[in-house]
This record gives C-alpha cells, sequence and structure tokens, in this order.
C-alpha cells in the first residue's frame, strides 16, 4: 500500500481531533438515523449510537486508553445495520471483540472515505477477534488492518469478496500464536472465526426458519419477507424512508453521499443543503448559486460564480494522495496554488471525475508523477489555465512523470493556456507520441520549453496493423518478411522465448522502455541495412534455440507520424535439431548394481553402451606397493583442504575450476553432434563393442544395471535419439561398491621347520577380491607379546606359488594375513602355528596348475626374502666398512712418518699456519712448480711476495 501503519495512525489521529459529534432522530418509518458518532476518551460517548439504525457520516471509536478500561460487554447495538461513510477503530484498550457490539451490521457504503479505507482497525492492543456477522458488504473503499498484536483468525476472511476488488487491502499480521482458522458449519470456506460465517452480497436472504425463500432485487443482506421491498435488511443502493427503491420519487431529492430521499424541507432546513434538478447536494456546481429558497439557480452572463481552494498557509501545493483527498476538492473552480497529484493505489477513476471536474484554473503548476495506476487524465477536462506561478524547476507550468499506466490525457472541453511554461512528459510507459503531439497543439504555450519522451520510450498509440510474416524457418532462424510500404525510418524488432501453449499479453510491458522489458531480446533496424525483393524487407532472426517456442514483434517508427506501426505478435517455433546430450545421473550402486537417472527433451528413445573398464594387471603388478602403498585422495575442495589455504588460493582454485568448468562445457556445446555438424555424430556402426547395449523407452526417468562384478569399473554412455539421428554421448565413469569380506583368505595354513627358525606360509589369492590384490602384509605374535610383520606383492606371492618361507630369529606361535586390494585392507583371523610334517616340508605346494620338484628341501624353494635376512646383509656391510676405513687411517699415520718427501704437498694455507710463529722465513714448493715466500713479522700485517 501506499500509506505504511505510522502514517495511517497520525492521519487517524489528526481526523479524530477534527471531526464532531452529533446525533439526531429523524426518519420516519422504522428507520433511525444519526449522524456522525465520534466517541472518544470516555466510555460514557458509546450510547450515542443507542437506537441508531443508520449512521448517515462515520463511526470512530477512538484514544480510550485510560485505565480503569470499559466493560464493553455491556455495549450492545443490534439496531445498527448501515453506515454511509467509513468506520474506524484505533487506541481502544479493553476491547476484545466487536461481534456482540455490531451484531447486524449489514453494509459500509464509504461514500466518504478516509484516505481510501471505509474500515480501518489500527493499534488495537488488546483486540483478538475481529467479527461482523451481519457485514455482507463494504461498497466504496477498502479495509486497513494495521498494529493488532494480538488478532487472530483473520486469514479466514476474504476481504476481497468484501469490498468487491482485488489487492488494494492493507491487512497486517496479527498474533503468531493464533491456531489455524478452520470455518466449521459454514456454505463457503471463508469465516470470520471458526463459527461464525462470512456472507457475501449474494447472501440476500436472512431469516431461513421463517420461511422467506428470496427477496427483492434491492435488497442486500436478507429480507423479512418475500419480495417486499419495505422488509429488506438494508437496502442495496436508495432508500426511500425505510423503502428499497431505484430512484426517488418526483416529489423527493436524493442525497447521494446518503443514499437517501428527502423532501425539500428535510434538504434544506435538516441538512443545511440545496436542490439542484433531483438531487440534495452540498454546494451549488460551477456556473449556478443557490437562491432565497435554498435552490441552485444559473447564474447570469456578468456574474461570477466562483470558489476558490487555497493549500495551507505553509504550503503552496494542494496533494492528492487518495479520494479522500480528491473529495475535498468537489466544486473547487480556482486552486490557489499548485496541484499535485500521486495516487498509487488503484481507485474508480469515475469518482475523481465528480470530484475534480469542477476545477477550472490553478494559479501554480500541474504535477501528476508516480501515479502507477492511473490511466486517464478525463477528470482534467475542464480546466481552461494554469498560470505557472510558480513553475517546476523555473521551466515547466506541467509534469507528467513516471506514471505506467497512463495511457491518455484529456481534451479540453475548452482552450487550454499556459501563462508561463511549458510541459514535461517523461517515463509515462504507455502514453503515446501522437496524443503527446495533439496534446502539445491544443495547448497555448511556448513550445520551444517542452521536453517530451523521445527514442527508446517512443510509444506508439493506435498504429497501423503491419503484418509480419513468416518465410522459413530452421532450427536456428527465423526469416520474417513485411511490406515496405508500411515501413518508416526506423525498426524495433523485440522477441523472447515462451513456454508451449503461453501467449503473451499485449497489455504487458511491451511498451515500456527498453532497460525495463525483462526477458525481451530488442534489435534495432534501418532499412538501408535489410534484405529487399522490391515490395517486401526480409529479416533473418539468427541466434535462436532448437525446437523453441517464440513470439515476436516488430515495430517501426520516426519521420512521419502517420507511418507509425506496428505488428501483432507473432508465435513461432523453431525447428528441431539432434537431441542434445541427455541427463546421466547416478542415483545409487550396490556392489552388483548401479541405477542412473536419465532425462532428455525431444527423443524417441535412448541407447545406454555399458563398458567394462578392466584393471591393468601389469601396470598395478609394476609397482612395489609394500614400499609404496596407496594413497587415500583428499577432497580438495572439502573444508579439512581449504583450512590449510589462505584467501587468494582460495579464490584462485575456485576461478581454476569455473574456468575449467566453462572450457569442458565449451567443448561441449562445439564438438556436439547437431543438424550443423554432423561430423561430430559418431557412426554407430563402427561403435566398439561393449558389455552391454540396451535401447530404452523414451519415459524411462531410472534404470538399474544388475549382475556387475563387485568393484569394477564401469563406463556408462548414454545417448538420445529421435528421427533426426542420436545425440552426443554423455559419459559416466563409476565403481561398484565393494563387499566386506571379500577379499578375506578362505585357507591360510602356518608351520614351523623342526630345529629351525623357518616358517612356511600357504595361501592362495582370495577367489573374487574388491579389485586387484596389491599386498600381503604377515603379521607374527606370540604369548610374550613379541610380533614380526613381512611384505609382500601379489606378484612375489603368485611366482613362489603362495608359498612364503620366512627366517626369524623369535619364536612364533600365531600368524594372520591382512589382504590389500584396490579397494582397501582386510584382516584375517589369526591361527595357530603347528610344526611342519616331513610331507609338508617335502611337498610344500600341491596345485595342479604348478607342479613342484618334490625332492627339493624346503631351504632349496623359490620364495620371497624376509626382513631378517636383508637386515643381516646391513650389518654385514656395515662392519666391513667399518674396518676398511680403521686400516686406511693407521696406513696414513705410518706413511707419513716414513715418507717426508711427501709433505711438499701440503695445501698452502695449512704449512703457513704450521710455521708462521718461526722467526725465519720460508719457501715453500706449491704444486711442484712455484715457490712462495713467508716473511715472519711481529707486525699485524703479513707481507708477502710472490
Amino acid at each position: 500500500m501506499g500509506f505504511g501503519h505510522n502514517s495511517v495512525g497520525l492521519m487517524l489521529l489528526v481526523i479524530t481531533a477534527c471531526c464532531g459529534v452529533g446525533a439526531s432522530a429523524s426518519a420516519p418509518g422504522t428507520e433511525h438515523e444519526c449522524t456522525s458518532i465520534d466517541i472518544r476518551n470516555e466510555c460514557s460517548k458509546m450510547h450515542l449510537l443507542d437506537n441508531c439504525t443508520v449512521i448517515t457520516g462515520y463511526v470512530m471509536i477512538t484514544l480510550i486508553t485510560t485505565p480503569p478500561y470499559c466493560n464493553y460487554s455491556t455495549f450492545k447495538f443490534p439496531k445498527l445495520k448501515e453506515i454511509t461513510e467509513f468506520m474506524i477503530f484505533t487506541e481502544v484498550r479493553g476491547l476484545t471483540r466487536v461481534d456482540e457490539m455490531f451484531p447486524n451490521l449489514t453494509v459500509i457504503r464509504g461514500r466518504r472515505l478516509f484516505l481510501n479505507y471505509a474500515l480501518g482497525v489500527t493499534s488495537m492492543l488488546d483486540l483478538e477477534y475481529l467479527e461482523f456477522p451481519s457485514l455482507v458488504a463494504i461498497q466504496r473503499g477498502h479495509v486497513y488492518i494495521g498494529n493488532c498484536p494480538k488478532l487472530c483468525q483473520h486469514e479466514g476472511v476474504n476481504w476481497d469478496l468484501l469490498t468487491l476488488s482485488r489487492g488494494e487491502n492493507h491487512i497486517m499480521v496479527g498474533s503468531s500464536r493464533c491456531n489455524t482458522s478452520v470455518c466449521r458449519g459454514c456454505d463457503s470456506s471463508y469465516c470470520w472465526s471458526t463459527f461464525k460465517c462470512q456472507r457475501s452480497q449474494n447472501d440476500n436472504v436472512a431469516h431461513f426458519k421463517v420461511k422467506v425463500d428470496y427477496c427483492h432485487d434491492e435488497c442486500l443482506g436478507g429480507c423479512h419477507q418475500n419480495a417486499s421491498a419495505s422488509d429488506c435488511q438494508v437496502c442495496r443502493s436508495i432508500s426511500d424512508g425505510g423503502v428499497c427503491v431505484k430512484k426517488c420519487p418526483a416529489h423527493k431529492y436524493l442525497l447521494e453521499q446518503y443514499q437517501r430521499c428527502y423532501t425539500e424541507e428535510e434538504c434544506v432546513k435538516r441538512h443545511n443543503h440545496y436542490t439542484f434538478g433531483a438531487q440534495c447536494v452540498g454546494f451549488c456546481p460551477s456556473g449556478y448559486k443557490a437562491n432565497e429558497r435554498n435552490e441552485c439557480m444559473r447564474c447570469g452572463p456578468k456574474e461570477a460564480c466562483i470558489s476558490v481552494c487555497s493549500p495551507e498557509p505553509s504550503n503552496n501545493a494542494i496533494t492528492i494522495y487518495n479520494l479522500g483527498d480528491a473529495e475535498e476538492l468537489r466544486g473547487c473552480q480556482i486552486v490557489n496554488g499548485s496541484l499535485i497529484i500521486t495516487i498509487r493505489n488503484q481507485v474508480n477513476e469515475t469518482q475523481l471525475i465528480q470530484s475534480l471536474t469542477s476545477v477550472r484554473e490553478i494559479r501554480g503548476h500541474l504535477k501528476v508523477y508516480r501515479s502507477s495506476q492511473l490511466r486517464s487524465l478525463k477528470f482534467l477536462s475542464n480546466l481552461e489555465r494554469i498560470h505557472g506561478d510558480p513553475l517546476e524547476n523555473r521551466q515547466y507550468a506541467l509534469i507528467l512523470y513516471d506514471n505506467k499506466q497512463l495511457s491518455e490525457l484529456w481534451k479540453p472541453e475548452s482552450k487550454l493556456k499556459f501563462v508561463e511554461g511549458g510541459m514535461f512528459m517523461h517515463r509515462n510507459n504507455k502514453l503515446c507520441n501522437t496524443h503527446m503531439k495533439e496534446f502539445q497543439g491544443v495547448v497555448v504555450h511556448d513550445r520551444s520549453l517542452d521536453s517530451l519522451q523521445t527514442s527508446d520510450q517512443e510509444v506508439l498509440c493506435s498504429p497501423s496493423k503491419l503484418l509480419l510474416t513468416v518465410q522459413k524457418r530452421t532450427h536456428r532462424t527465423v526469416k520474417l518478411s513485411w511490406s515496405k510500404s508500411e515501413t518508416s525510418l526506423e525498426l524495433e524488432l523485440i522477441h523472447r522465448k515462451l513456454p508451449p501453449g503461453v501467449f503473451y499479453p499485449e497489455e504487458s510491458e511491451l511498451e515500456a522502455p527498453v532497460c525495463i522489458r525483462i526477458n525481451w531480446q530488442r534489435r534495432l533496424l534501418f532499412p538501408d541495412e535489410l534484405s529487399e525483393n522490391g515490395t517486401h524487407y526480409t529479416y533473418v532472426l539468427d541466434e535462436l534455440e532448437p525446437d523453441t517456442r517464440y513470439a515476436c514483434l516488430l515495430r517501426t517508427f520516426g519521420g512521419d507520424l502517420r507511418q507509425e506501426a506496428r505488428s501483432d505478435l507473432l508465435y513461432v517455433q523453431t525447428q528441431r535439431d539432434i537431441p542434445q546430450p541427455p541427463l546421466l545421473e547416478l542415483v545409487r550402486k550396490t556392489d552388483s548394481s548401479l541405477t542412473v537417472r536419465l532425462q532428455s527433451h525431444d527423443h524417441h528413445h535412448y541407447i545406454l553402451n555399458v563398458y567394462e573398464l578392466a584393471d591393468d594387471e601389469a601396470y598395478v603388478d609394476s609397482r612395489d606397493y609394500c614400499h609404496q602403498p596407496s594413497y587415500i585422495w583428499q577432497d580438495m575442495d572439502g573444508e579439512e583442504w581449504r583450512a590449510f589455504e589462505d584467501y587468494d588460493d582460495c579464490c584462485a582454485h575456485q576461478r581454476e575450476m569455473a574456468d575449467d568448468g566453462h572450457f569442458i562445457e565449451e567443448m561441449r556445446k562445439q564438438y556436439r553432434c547437431s543438424l550443423d555438424n554432423r561430423d561430430h555424430c559418431q557412426d554407430e556402426d563402427h561403435e566398439q563393442a561393449g558389455l552391454l547395449r540396451v535401447q530404452l523407452p523414451f519415459n524411462t526417468s531410472e534404470y538399474e544395471l544388475r549382475h556387475l562384478q563387485r568393484y569394477r569399473l564401469y563406463s556408462l554412455q548414454l545417448q538420445a535419439c529421435s528421427d533426426l539421428g542420436c545425440s552426443s554421448h554423455n559419459t559416466l565413469n563409476t565403481r561398484t561398491n565393494y563387499t566386506l569380506g571379500a577379499d578375506l583368505l578362505t585357507q591360510l595354513t602356518a608351520c614351523r621347520v623342526p630345529d629351525t627358525n623357518k616358517y612356511v606360509l600357504r595361501f592362495d589369492e582370495p577367489a573374487q577380491p574388491n579389485g586387484q590384490v596389491v599386498s600381503y602384509v604377515l603379521h607374527y605374535r606370540n604369548n610374550l607379546s613379541d610380533s614380526h610383520m613381512s611384505c609382500l606383492t601379489r606378484l612375489q606371492h603368485a611366482t613362489a606359488g603362495y608359498v612364503y618361507v620366512s627366517q626369524l630369529n623369535v619364536s612364533f606361535s600365531e600368524c594372520a594375513v591382512r589382504v590389500h586390494s584396490l579397494a582397501g585392507d582386510v584382516l584375517t583371523p589369526y591361527v595357530a602355528i603347528t610344526w611342519c610334517s616331513d610331507q609338508e616340508q617335502l611337498l610344500p605346494h600341491s596345485r595342479p596348475t604348478k607342479q613342484l620338484n618334490t625332492s627339493l628341501d624346503v631351504s632349496q624353494l623359490k620364495v620371497a626374502s624376509s626382513h631378517s635376512r636383508g637386515i643381516s646383509i646391513f650389518l654385514v656391510c656395515f662392519l666391513f666398512g667399518c674396518s676398511l676405513s680403521l686400516m686406511w687411517l693407521l696406513y696414513k699415520r705410518r706413511c707419513w712418518r716414513k715418507l717426508p718427501g711427501l709433505r711438499r704437498y701440503v695445501p698452502v694455507r695449512e704449512q703457513w699456519l704450521r710455521e708462521r710463529h718461526h722467526t725465519e722465513d720460508r719457501e715453500i714448493l706449491v704444486d711442484g712448480f712455484e715457490t712462495v715466500r713467508f716473511q715472519n713479522s711481529n707486525s699485524s700485517t703479513d707481507d708477502y711476495r710472490m
């Protein structure tokens, strides 16, 4: 809404401070009319509502905040059925509900509004239930519910049904502790509370028990007798002394604000009004004056019948925000200041005509801005002069700015003149060029001061129809054609994608400025850039998506306004292309199955190829997994990894990932199989045979591959096919899950050769391991907490005939084997080590596939070396090296003493250090061919000569 809670509450307080109080009874028949009731500050004034059946005015209950609070359960007004203006509740403490206070209130007519509202409730801190069980209509205006923190169940009320308009009611959410409202025993799903149903204007029966089947057409809210206009609950429109009529009798006058018929005496003396024709009016219209009988008579030719409206002394302008503000200018002929109109809510423009049609002259300037719901300014048709004192920005007398829906100005009934200033019209999205220029030509003013919207904001009004046709369609382009005779200086072609079956409303943003056209693509064209065949222009709209529906519109403008033309929205669909690569995602997997999700568009069937990517046994066996164990790769994008990165590294990594993704996506687009690039399509006849090839129906969304090997790598390639061909592959590489226990050894035997420390272990490879086995780790232990581990690769164990012999220095009683495969590792249970029998010593292996020589001793078998042998060799080599070093030192010491001639080869620095303290000079032969002379002295500087 255009007004927040604070501003509305402030306005309520201002109105309540200015309104008077009155009550009188004068209506004949059963009606008891009361004038406006203003109840504030104390509860005793509530009795002013006693016996009132109609309030010809408003009801305000406000500012009752002083303890002790009133006992509102004692105030009940069952006779009140109608309020002709508005009803306001604000800052009433202690009031929790209103259903018993106004049980029969049927209609609030809203003939005069507070702002734009006929029912306002705000700052009611104790109100829990807002219920009007008999209320069927708010005929004019809307509902405002502001700060009511305890209010519950108001979400069950259809406020739009009550006010007969959508979206203009301001309903603020109340308490969050309320139970969800459930309507019980109601004909509809709308209710004030659980057991109080909401009625509508169609509920025209009030008393079912008295057999009232139908009511008179002029009744509203029901009746007490069939087809009787005098027994209605209230009247739909006009009441003549309690009888509902379509118009007043000849001897009575209609007071439109009250929707009632009065005699001349009642109109003049009771309501202090004037008679004008068949109406009872508060003032004589323009050109009329009241005589001594309070009758409106036409003014003479030389009589001045003028009414002047002036703004507040502190302001030089009268601002209209809503219908209530406009109603205050009813009958005003001269605005003694500037007139500003900014109505941001949807209003009935007919009511604006009734309120402002009398304005003839504006002393200042006229400004209509940001009135987002105004469509026309016809209510200013009687305006004759704008003085421009003062001007807007010292230049403009008329300003029309940012009015989204404004499409029509006004045709002056008489000559319109701007005494000073020009006109400013911009950002009026639906105000067309012709209307602006016609209005500019009608108004007498200085045109050199005008500023009118142009360029991209040009809007066509009632343009001639431009016939836009499609000559050719492909999967990427659409060739359009139109007549040359209908083309002006510039053309604008706009288009956008639309879902199938959707038609775009032309009343949307098609005429909006380019910068706010959402999702529309725009191309500005000029005739000299187009192809033509003498009578028609053609243009190829390219870079479109295949099998996509587009809405296109062509406008031509510029130059002579008579050449403005616009085509209707043209809906065209590009032809189909070879399907794009389908979506292929892994949904779930087990150790023997893979389930994938499939999705594509415009295809007849899928083709799924499955390949088993076997592990390279030779490559795996070439690696010594005992010395180069496998690694568990970290998630490079995980939180643990990012914790070791700084901000710059993280951002750089993210950019690299984005660049990689963009590169891969671009490569896929560039080499995608399509009608434009059939060379990129794979020939099905030359496809490599795989494990499985299956054709799936077009509506397949999930598919499960079964009977797969455990922990095997599979490559799934999916294509979407149609009558035009099959798409490029979308590939998914994944492994099946591993099986717990699949790597366990089926049999493990271990024995010790008597009288030795040799241990013989025999075990075969697992029958169906989780991928290829890479190594074995042997664990030995005894009861003394001693342990030993040995490692051998799968290839070493297979080459040795699946027999492992180790020489250990400690006696062990149990052993186990940890099997390492590509899926991980698992430890077999420990088995007891027994003494080897003669048969086990002589026949260590009896596999039929590998016959062993039975005459060989266990020590002669080709087995893998143990770690203990390696340690022994290392110790022997270490001791041998130490011995050689010691012998060299002894030899050098003996030679040094016996061979003094070797000293001449001592380095210069060492010899000089030995001889520097001697007093005599020394000559030392260096490298056998150069003599260096050193001179010893007591000074701190050593001189030398070479």
